[in-house]
């Protein structure tokens, strides 16, 4: 793909600003890019050889275009640590960590991101994450983005009932254990550690 059809396409879904940057890496760490559907355990996926032989990194579609742009950094780090390396072996330990923040870096200092993201961003550089959703703070300031506003656990106050939205089971809010936090399912009794950013709905008492 040229520099220009790249840009036209990966600009529906990143800032512009970071397209052109994208692409360097991409020319420089051939790899197929795929935008999926919205999938529910995970923003984004990387493999070393797909059914035809070549290395794939897929980024889920719906996501706002700083979201879009955090996933496709994170996995295009682990393209470039699998080549440096050739082991998928401990794959978010110092080597990754290290080409993902030199990343982010060069996005930050080309001002990819706007003001109200900064502090966070800049942070996440000094003490990348495994994912974007174990980062509380910067996964609450992308969110921000999202062109419909949903409500998540953590905006909810402990003992408030709530169902949760992408499978309808209601549980009771508990205490906050690190992210996530223990609640009690209604149904069985069970305790169950759910997420601070998982999209809940409230429930009348």
């Amino acid at each position: 793909m040229t520099r220009d059809a790249f840009v036209r396409q990966m600009q529906l879904y990143m800032p512009e600003a970071a397209c052109l940057i994208a692409y360097d890496w991409v020319e420089t760490n051939p790899v197929l890019i795929r935008i999926t559907k919205p999938r529910r355990s995970k923003l984004g996926d990387y493999r070393p050889k797909g059914k035809d032989g070549k290395a794939v990194l897929s980024v889920n579609g719906n996501l706002n275009q700083y979201s879009f742009l955090i996933t496709f950094t994170h996995e295009i780090a682990h393209h470039i640590d699998f080549i440096e390396r050739n082991s998928l072996r401990n794959p978010h330990g110092d080597s990754w960590k290290k080409i993902y923040s030199k990343l982010l870096t060069q996005l930050f200092e080309n001002k990819c991101f706007p003001t109200v993201l900064e502090l966070e961003v800049k942070n996440h550089i000094h003490n990348p994450k495994a994912a974007s959703c174990s980062d509380p703070k910067l996964l609450s300031k992308l969110n921000e983005f999202n062109s419909v506003q949903v409500l998540r656990l953590i905006d909810i106050l402990e003992g408030e009932i709530f169902q949760i939205a992408s499978n309808k089971r209601i549980f009771t809010k508990g205490e906050l254990k690190r992210i996530r936090f223990r609640c009690q399912e209604k149904l069985t009794g069970r305790f169950y550690m759910v997420h601070g950013q998982c999209e809940v709905e409230l429930i009348n008492s």
